[in-house]
């Protein structure tokens, strides 16, 4: 172990005289070191579902509640909670005692102030807060939120997936978007945030004062960023990295993690992620649903399954994931038939023109994602054969967010999103016209359906699990017919973790991309 942290110290340029002597090295804070692909243009729980941006705010900030890898709801600012018998009226009572990052204490202001003010209207989860009436707060450790109707996914919805708690006195009166502590997060979670070197790394320190007593056992937290996903994997092979997120570990690199000694991956028994692109239904020639169903007809979408995510991706058809008990299962699949994919481009107009192209398909992706690169390598031959030239186009996560999400500019666009741990929480958010936004992580193709729209709505009021589920058995049925996204592939990546040197690391079901390592501590501890 000394070793490691040695080799680590010095990846990270510090003083080798401090390194070489063992009295400095046992007086060395106790640190853990992962990685993220890329540079988060947020750190904002409140207003960005970025797999970065998650990552990389998910230590500063702190919810009402969190849920464990089994999805067993628990305290996290609220110590306990009461819910009327009618469903209606939610009460939740915090602890006592806590701090901002910046000295300030924590009340109900703050928690009315996030959830009525950011979450509800800028999360692009913030479809499950619909419900949603009135957010009171009677005095400094009560918040009382009284729903419309009832609704079977709120507690679910109220942990960092859209409900994390932002200081108030540091957010209100301020434009979200632009509001300096994007960069520089004060939330009331296990560690404070330090500093950000663009392109190198971000460093957070042990919040001293964290409500939960004993907790966080690191000193330090380092996020190492690194695009290249080689370069990702040869410094967790060197032991320069602790654990390395889903999102950053290569799915071909899986089985090779997995034979490493000391070294874990782990699962969520309960979130779903897929990589799903929207389709630009706004652009001709996508704004025809034959365009659009001619595509499913021709990608090899089983290929990409077992080449890109080999042994570890499910079929996705329809936009529920097959792992909820929401998912339609007479819904039937698009079956891979060029031959019908050519007659449905000739049907709606798209003849064949010089040397045999139809039209062309501009395809943006994360430059950093590998597997999206992948993906669309599969897909451009796929649509060759069918008279679609597919444009490659790899952009750094600022400039795609600006071409794709603000400007539009895309035919597809594609992402891992998560889809749980609700449908209301990862699925909706894609399809509801009133999450229309110039954001990711929205509804971004984008689908206006008025039946749909009401659907949701009258779903969400259900208390009865079978009608609950027969309304979204019906919204399946709508978005698998018009097809506004392409769903490539449900799957369950894990993160990495050197159980040699700690342990506690993706032990909830936010772990994809949301762990805050409060809980994390040295192997041996």
């Amino acid at each position: 172990m000394v070793a490691n942290t040695v080799s680590r110290r010095g990846a990270f340029g510090l003083g080798a005289g401090l390194a070489a002597a063992s009295g400095a090295r046992a007086a060395d804070p106790k640190r853990i070191i992962g990685v993220i692909e890329e540079d988060p243009p947020f750190m904002n729980l409140a207003i960005s579902s970025g797999i970065s941006s998650s990552v990389a705010s998910a230590p500063v900030y702190s919810a009402l509640t969190r849920m464990d890898a089994k999805g067993d709801i628990t305290g996290d600012l609220a110590e306990r909670w009461d819910i009327s018998p009618d469903g209606k009226t939610y009460t939740f009572h915090l602890r006592e005692g806590v701090t901002w990052h910046d000295g300030r204490p924590f009340t109900s202001a703050d928690a009315q102030f996030s959830l009525g003010e950011l979450n509800s209207k800028l999360n692009p989860y913030r479809g499950a807060l619909k419900s949603i009436d009135s957010i009171d707060a009677p005095d400094p450790r009560t918040v009382v939120l009284k729903l419309k109707n009832p609704q079977a996914s709120l507690m679910v919805s109220l942990g960092n997936f859209c409900g994390a708690i932002l200081p108030k006195h540091l957010w209100e009166g301020t434009d979200p978007a632009r509001n300096p502590h994007n960069k520089n997060p004060i939330g009331t979670g296990p560690f404070k945030f330090v500093s950000f070197s663009p392109g190198d790394r971000i460093t957070y320190a042990k919040n001293e004062n964290y409500f939960i007593p004993g907790k966080p056992a690191f000193d330090e937290l380092i996020f190492r960023i690194i695009p290249d996903p080689a370069a990702r994997m040869a410094a967790f092979t060197r032991g320069e990295i602790d654990m390395v997120y889903s999102s950053a570990l290569p799915a071909t690199e899986i089985p090779r993690v997995r034979r490493m000694r000391g070294v874990d991956l782990r699962f969520s028994a309960v979130q779903a992620s897929s990589y799903q692109a929207y389709i630009n239904i706004r652009n001709a020639p996508f704004d025809d649903v034959r365009v659009r169903r001619a595509l499913f007809h021709a990608i090899d979408r089983k290929f990409v399954r077992d080449s890109v995510f080999p042994g570890l991706a499910q079929e996705m058809v329809g936009p529920v994931p097959p792992n909820s008990p929401l998912y339609n299962r007479a819904l039937t699949d698009y079956a891979l038939d060029p031959a019908r994919a050519n007659a449905l481009l000739d049907e709606a107009g798209k003849p064949r023109g010089a040397g045999g192209v139809r039209f062309d398909l501009r395809y943006l992706f994360g430059a950093a994602d590998l597997s999206a690169r992948k993906i669309g390598e599969v897909m451009a031959q796929n649509l060759a054969a069918v008279g679609i030239r597919v444009v490659l186009t790899p952009l750094d996560r600022g400039t795609l967010i600006q071409r794709a999400y603000v400007a539009r500019e895309f035919d597809m666009v594609i992402t891992s999103f998560a889809l749980g741990p609700d449908p209301d929480v990862g699925v909706e958010r894609f399809y509801n016209s009133n999450n229309i936004f110039p954001v990711q992580a929205v509804n971004c193709s984008p689908y206006v359906n008025p039946e749909v729209d009401r659907l949701f709505d009258e779903q969400r009021v259900q208390t009865d699990p079978a009608r609950r589920k027969a309304i979204y058995d019906r919204i399946q049925e709508i978005v698998w017919r018009d097809v506004p996204t392409f769903p490539f592939c449900c799957y369950s990546l894990p993160g990495a973790v050197r159980t040699s040197f700690a342990t506690g690391v993706f032990d909830t079901v936010d772990a994809p991309s949301r762990e805050d390592f409060a809980f994390a501590a040295p192997a041996g501890r």
